[in-house]
């Protein structure tokens, strides 16, 4: 196999050129360009509601046209799984082409490996790690405002004035002194022939109409009538639908596969054996897969199946015993600690320490969940390979078709659709892996589809960890010393090669909160570093990835520190936190909830705080007993994310985080037995469901004017340590593990119970 970024690369070039070329050819004459499909797709590619070029069509860039019938599209080419993504950036583009965003049809492109729209940083194309706002806003403001000086350039040369005569309005060009209009799609063609200027004046945040106001999101119509499309509504001539049935114990092999019942199923047409790819990256489990005219018949004749294992070294995994194995790692002397922050000398402070606190954190394994399962449909013919799905990351097809067909990247083309939910599943590969196999073996379209018992145990979970902390204390409670390790797999080495190379060793996907870029707190002596851990369990992306775990560690072990220093939560945190944004987010949720205000009996507040991509978040859970149970009343949230381009969509995501985070801590487990995962639909694992959502109270704080920061994954990773926190304010006990039982969690404590355990104690 090639080296991934070497193929990557090339794809990445060769779409350029094909785009370049075309653009030549095409604009010249004032006809739309785009990624054209094979004529024996033409007559279905409404189905990936990608758009048909027009005559006459203006396209300035990448990311926007203008038609002569004056219609106006925007071209979102970062992937939208309900996030609001489309509706954001569309508003970065129209605010600076001077349209209504809502006006303008957004679509994704005809050829999303187009090489501008490469995620800058990971050099691939993808969406993920909440920077599609932050990062693409200046670029997408250029070529708002490219394309509107280009029609404004259009209407001076007709109206024979100068360019700085002219204004816009709202999808028209004015000229100032005689009041003469011209609608955009009257100035497409004459725009068309023009050069795009190399620089271009922006507007002042002052006179944005869009930016910052934004209080609906695009397509909520649709979705609440159920007429939405999703990739799961595909559909193709000749189409068969596929569903898999995977190793049940992780990692075994098919040793026998009876078929004949399922094969006297109606409508089933073939079952075939897929080859596990445990050499690939992120590669599927070996499994059989069922294939039918539709999916019912595909689901009847999986049930039918009879399918025979071979024993897996993984049959006796155990994941209920997975934290204490994990804490003896991080005591065995073979284990490496790769130091994320490192100051002063903790190693020689300890002896000094009047008082010396600790304690251990443990999350299980959990699973993404998307409301959507996962499915993707795929079209191998002729050379070539053809997708429809909701891809967060469209380089993996390109990957799947070269590693698993040996098709270039140049003869991949992907219709990407919006999705219902990711929280990180569909930056998964097996899936392709497993598509792109049967597509290639039936030469017929193939839709494979997941129901939800086998999404619970596809694998790829959010993996499982175990948090140590320490702490010292000078005579007079002061914060002395702080130590953190986080033991938990390597969460990108099946994404990329060759990470664990590198000469710092670092993941920095498992490190996330716990960096010098985002830790929040300082002390005299700092050592904090991440232990790696690998159990053989394939883990994958989830939403917030490790800032929930290892936040959850930091926020309740901060907490625990102020109560051995006598201090309120809020001041100790003050104390020695670093940032002023951060200090005000913190100051204004303690404001906000209610902190240091008389509460009535049976009442608790708890506090967390984290930052992340550029935002900050605190959040105040505020608990009360009811019986032997704890129940959580609200949770107050204030975010300071910059600039907040839709803050209704903003709101959205926040509530959403805190609905994730309230998950995480009172239900989401993943248990694993003898190598088989035990859950397998919403009966037994439980998600919130609205009768569990307490009040929610949101404040988002603009913060940075000039530019947005991340908010997707933002709220939901300090949830739990304030649910946590609250609990322990209420009742003296403290919750280290997740998920919580809240239904015992007001069980009072004995009232000199510790409430971190004390290691030593020295007199000064």
């Amino acid at each position: 196999m090639r080296n991934d970024k070497q193929a990557l690369n090339g794809a990445h070039g060769a779409a350029r050129r094909r785009f370049i070329k075309q653009s030549s050819a095409l604009l010249a004459s004032g006809l739309a360009i785009g990624f054209q499909l094979p004529e024996a797709f033409a007559k279905d590619a409404n189905v990936s509601g990608d758009p048909k070029p027009q005559a006459g069509e203006f396209e300035p860039n990448a990311w926007v046209r203008v038609l002569p019938d004056d219609t106006i599209k925007l071209v979102v080419h970062k992937h939208d799984s309900g996030t609001g993504t489309r509706t954001a950036l569309a508003a970065v583009v129209a605010e600076e082409l001077d349209v209504d965003p809502f006006r303008v049809e957004v679509i994704t492109p005809e050829n999303p490996f187009y090489g501008d729209y490469i995620h800058p940083l990971w050099k691939v194309f993808s969406t993920g790690g909440s920077t599609s706002v932050s990062l693409e806003y200046d670029r997408l403001r250029r070529a708002g405002a490219t394309a509107r000086a280009m029609l404004i350039e259009a209407a001076a040369k007709q109206w024979n004035v100068a360019p700085s005569a002219c204004s816009t309005e709202n999808g028209f060009v004015i000229d100032k002194a005689s009041g003469k209009r011209a609608n955009y799609g009257s100035l497409a063609s004459v725009a068309a022939q023009l050069p795009a200027p190399k620089d271009v004046a922006l507007k002042d945040p002052s006179q944005f109409k869009y930016i910052g106001k934004l209080q609906k999101k695009r397509g909520a119509d649709l979705k609440a009538r159920g007429a939405f499309p999703y990739s799961i509504d595909v559909s193709l001539p000749g189409m068969l639908v596929a569903v898999v049935t995977r190793a049940p114990v992780i990692d075994a092999r098919v040793r026998s596969v009876d078929a004949k019942a399922t094969l006297a199923v109606p409508g089933v047409r073939q079952v075939l054996q897929i080859p596990g790819r445990p050499d690939l990256l992120g590669g599927n489990q070996a499994g059989v897969a069922v294939l039918a005219d539709d999916y019912w018949s595909a689901h009847q004749g999986q049930a039918a199946l009879k399918v025979e294992w071979e024993d897996s070294p993984l049959e006796t995994f155990d994941s209920g015993t997975l934290a204490a194995r994990q804490a003896a790692w991080l005591d065995d002397p073979v284990a490496h600690v790769v130091p994320t922050i490192q100051t002063g000398d903790a190693k020689t402070a300890w002896p000094h320490g009047a008082r010396v606190i600790e304690a251990s954190y443990s999350m299980p394994y959990k699973a993404q969940n998307a409301l959507e399962p996962i499915n993707v449909t795929a079209w191998a013919k002729d050379g070539r390979i053809e997708y429809w799905g909701g891809l967060q990351v469209p380089s993996t097809v390109q990957e799947a078709a070269e590693v698993i067909g040996g098709i270039p990247a140049e003869r991949v083309v992907l219709h990407e659709l919006v999705s219902g939910g990711s929280f990180g599943s569909r930056e998964s590969k097996y899936w392709l892996f497993e598509v792109t196999w049967l597509a290639l073996k039936v030469g017929k379209p193939v839709k494979l589809m997941n129901s939800r018992e086998d999404e619970m145990r596809a694998l790829f979970y959010h993996s499982a960890s175990y948090h140590r902390a320490k702490a010292a204390f000078d005579a007079h409670g002061n914060l002395t010393t702080l130590q953190l390790r986080a033991v938990m797999p390597a969460s990108p080495e099946q994404w990329e090669p060759g990470y664990f190379d590198r000469p710092d060793r670092m993941d920095y996907s498992t490190t996330e909160a716990i960096s010098k870029y985002e830790f929040a707190y300082d002390a005299p002596h700092v050592d904090i570093g991440w232990v790696r851990h690998e159990t053989g369990v394939p883990t994958g992306w989830y939403r917030a990835v490790s800032y929930i775990p290892n936040v959850f560690a930091v926020e309740s072990f901060m907490d625990e520190a102020a109560h051995a220093a006598q201090r309120d939560p809020i001041e100790f945190r003050l104390a020695y936190m670093k940032d002023p944004r951060h200090k005000a987010v913190l100051r204004e949720a303690a404001e906000r909830a209610g902190w240091g205000k008389t509460l009535p009996a049976g009442t608790a507040l708890g506090v967390a705080t984290n930052q992340a991509y550029s935002s900050y978040v605190a959040v105040v859970a505020r608990v009360v007993r009811k019986g032997d149970a704890v129940v959580v009343e609200t949770l107050t949230c204030v975010a300071d994310c910059g600039l907040a381009v839709s803050p209704g969509g903003v709101e959205e995501q926040l509530y959403g985080g805190l609905m994730w985070g309230l998950g995480h801590a009172t239900a989401d487990r993943v248990d694993i037995r003898h190598g088989q995962v035990e859950q397998k639909n919403f009966d037994t694992y439980r998600v919130m469901r609205m009768s569990d959502m307490p009040e929610v109270d949101i404040l988002i704080v603009q913060g940075d004017p000039a530019k947005p920061g991340g908010v997707g994954e933002l709220s939901s990773p300090s949830v739990a340590p304030a649910v946590a926190n609250a609990v322990f304010r209420l009742t003296g006990k403290r919750l280290r593990d997740t998920p919580f039982e809240m239904e015992r969690a007001g069980v009072q404590k004995a009232a000199n119970a510790p409430n971190a355990k004390v290691v030593g104690k020295q007199t000064s």
